[in-house]
């Protein structure tokens, strides 16, 4: 409890009328504040308690008689951890306003409770500050059920953190399968690729050969016989081209052999040729060297996306454009077809377009597909450049 102020003078007839009326109004208070449920005290200026409620044995289980004699019973009740703050705000109550308070008490009983006080300041007649008025009430509930939803709540985001983290988890190592059985699909395609031109296109370049010589050994008057010899060398020769494509397809030796850009010229090329779609290919200067990693993922992109513009977008025309800006690469592909839609970008069935997303990400990129309002797809992808490799000395 507040301290009592000391050493008063002898109170003047204009002091003694003003406590009267105080009183009265005081007793006014009382006749209201007995049958209020809340919790009800008035203090004078002093800080000494004129008034507590009978509440007070329903919230603290000690009687009002007992608050009205103990000038420490508020030091007692309140909770040691909160009488700090509630002693500050009522010294302080004189000169401005008091927010609402919550803190706790120690009831007779041992138990703790949460109490809300609403402070009101008090003035006489002539504006002159008379005291507080306190209205307490009990919210042990409503804190309790705050502190319910408050421990659910971050039990929640703590479930949400793990789940996150698990899912991340498995994006990584889908990622790292991705990344791997990419790698070894493209070593695959290398061997497989390697063996077609080497094995069958010596076998099928033997067996021209073979057929040449038996076409130079057969009589001059056999024509039905040289006949047939010159259909299967052509039957030979149209396999050894099939055989190249095929080869080509998996793994062009151009892209092995003389680079990235190089091989995109002639995948723009032979795309050209196989679905007339004209591509335009601008090369812009300071184009970087490329890891055969970095170079094999950029083109299967490229690859992919020639693909798509053959399968579903009916366009005339595709620009392929290379280049440094800022630092950064671009390779932009762009065709004048009917656009792709949104549902073929978000859907999770556009394996293809996944995989094109995940690759550029492998090589720490970033992929972008856009529809163009006036029709066709546009295909972004940019990628830091590749500082140059400092010779070994």
């Amino acid at each position: 409890m507040l301290e009592r102020a000391t050493n008063r003078r002898r109170p003047s007839p204009w002091s003694l009328n003003l406590l009267a009326r105080m009183r009265g109004r005081l007793e006014a208070f009382r006749t209201v504040a007995d049958f209020t449920y809340d919790w009800e005290i008035w203090l004078d200026r002093n800080g000494a308690v004129r008034y507590v409620s009978p509440s007070c044995l329903r919230v603290t289980g000690y009687s009002r008689e007992t608050a009205l004699k103990d000038p420490l019973f508020f030091r007692k009740v309140i909770h040691p951890d909160d009488l700090p703050g509630w002693l500050s705000a009522m010294l302080t109550s004189s000169g401005k306003d008091i927010a609402s308070l919550d803190f706790r008490i120690l009831r007779k009983d041992g138990v703790e409770a949460w109490i809300a006080q609403e402070t009101t300041r008090v003035f006489g007649p002539r504006g002159r500050y008379q005291g507080l008025r306190l209205s307490l009430r009990d919210v042990t509930d409503r804190v309790k059920v705050q502190q319910d939803l408050r421990e659910a709540r971050e039990k929640l985001e703590e479930r949400v953190r793990e789940r996150t983290s698990e899912l991340e988890r498995s994006r990584e190592r889908y990622r790292a399968l991705s990344n791997y059985l990419q790698e070894r699909i493209e070593q695959e395609r290398t061997r497989i690729s390697r063996e077609i031109h080497d094995e069958l296109g010596q076998n099928l370049t033997a067996l021209n050969m073979g057929l040449s010589r038996l076409k130079r050994t057969a009589p001059e008057n056999d024509h039905a016989g040289r006949q047939r010899i010159d259909a299967l060398r052509t039957l030979v020769g149209d396999t050894v081209e099939i055989v190249r494509r095929i080869s080509r397809e998996l793994r062009p030796a151009i892209l092995d052999e003389l680079g990235f850009y190089e091989a995109v010229s002639w995948r723009a090329r032979t795309f050209e040729e196989s679905t007339g779609i004209a591509v335009d290919i601008v090369l812009e200067p300071r184009a970087p060297t490329f890891s055969s990693e970095v170079a094999t993922a950029l083109f299967r992109v490229l690859q992919e996306a020639l693909t798509n513009v053959a399968r579903h977008s009916g366009a005339s025309r595709v620009q392929v454009r290379l280049g440094v800006e800022r630092m950064v690469f671009r390779m932009l592909v762009e065709d004048d077809g009917s656009g792709i839609s949104p549902n073929a970008l978000n859907s999770p069935d556009s394996l293809g377009l996944i995989g094109m997303g995940e690759r550029i990400r492998a090589i720490g990129g970033n992929m972008d597909i856009t529809a163009h309002e006036r029709g066709g797809t546009r295909l972004l992808v940019t990628l830091p450049k590749p500082r140059p490799q400092r010779k070994k000395r």
